[in-house]
């Protein structure tokens, strides 16, 4: 495994590396369908499309044959696979950076999300998750997204006062009184996104510190540090108005994720590259200012 930290002398040196090797392992995973599947197999997945523009968007690059990924993803819309909230999500958000935006698809999309409401503001279901479903206010997040990026009014009101349900007396958010870092990003996210200051941002603040704390105490021993859960810590404190305090034990982490193709795996010592993961490490690179 490459040791990035060693082999380069400053950041900027890193940040050239890091973008030409993260760019082609990224265009290996674009397949001949027009999309990308990070194991390299076809039919190719719209979230993996999402997350690889999205991360070649970080990375200042424009991805290669645009023209492919928008017959994929209308293929997909064509074939009813993009009409669930993910769906819609994952068109929009690949529409958008590429410039792809239609009047029509945007009216499709700001009618079809809303038959996602439910009746207690948010949207999606918040009871009974997939596993595979990190947080129950990932729904919300999404919808609030594709209104947003197809021109909507989300109610703003109707929302806020869904996330106040979840917020927990540590000032994390969750379902059941259990907070989790997954749903305290998407709450601050979407906050953010609605221009709303949160109830209890103080409170907040002090459960993403005490997180943090006590893993930067742990790092040395433990070193088992999974990129998503640093993803969701670090952006959420940048919706508040923070910064991570240990920006260098970020970057360690993050660098010991890349593996020999350019890709970067869920932790240090286990795991494969994957583009949802590929992101994350990127996030956070540009985030700690890196990239």
């Amino acid at each position: 495994m490459k040791n990035l930290l060693k082999e380069h002398k400053d950041s900027n040196e890193l940040g050239l590396s890091l973008r030409k090797e993260a760019v082609r392992y990224i265009e290996r995973c674009h397949l001949e369908d027009g999309g990308y599947f990070f194991a390299r197999v076809l039919p190719s997945g719209g979230m993996d499309t999402y997350f690889a523009v999205k991360s070649l968007s970080i990375l200042g690059v424009k991805p290669d044959r645009q023209g492919a990924i928008e017959r994929f993803l209308f293929g997909e819309m064509k074939e009813g696979q993009l009409n669930d909230i993910a769906g819609l999500f994952t068109a929009s958000e690949v529409f958008s950076d590429l410039g792809l935006l239609t009047h029509d698809f945007s009216l499709f999309a700001r009618e079809r999300i809303m038959r996602f409401r439910n009746e207690a503001g948010g949207f999606g279901v918040t009871d009974g998750l997939d596993v595979e479903v990190t947080s129950e206010l990932q729904d919300t997040y999404r919808a609030v997204r594709v209104m947003l990026v197809n021109g909507g009014e989300p109610d703003v009101d109707g929302i806020t006062r869904f996330l106040s349900t979840f917020l927990n007396r540590d000032g994390g958010y969750g379902r059941a009184g259990r907070s989790t870092l997954a749903s305290t990003y998407y709450s601050t996210e979407i906050h953010r996104l609605l221009g709303r200051a949160q109830a209890g941002t103080g409170a907040t603040v002090d459960y993403l510190r005490d997180v943090e704390a006590e893993w930067a105490s742990a790092y040395d021993s433990v070193r088992v540090t999974f990129v998503e859960d640093l993803f969701w810590l670090v952006k959420s404190m940048a919706n508040l108005g923070g910064s991570c305090a240990y920006p260098d034990k970020v970057k360690a982490s993050v660098l010991a994720c890349q593996r020999e193709n350019g890709g970067f795996s869920r932790a240090a010592i286990m795991g494969i590259p994957t583009l949802e993961y590929t992101y994350y490490a990127l996030s956070l690179l540009k985030e700690i200012g890196l990239l």
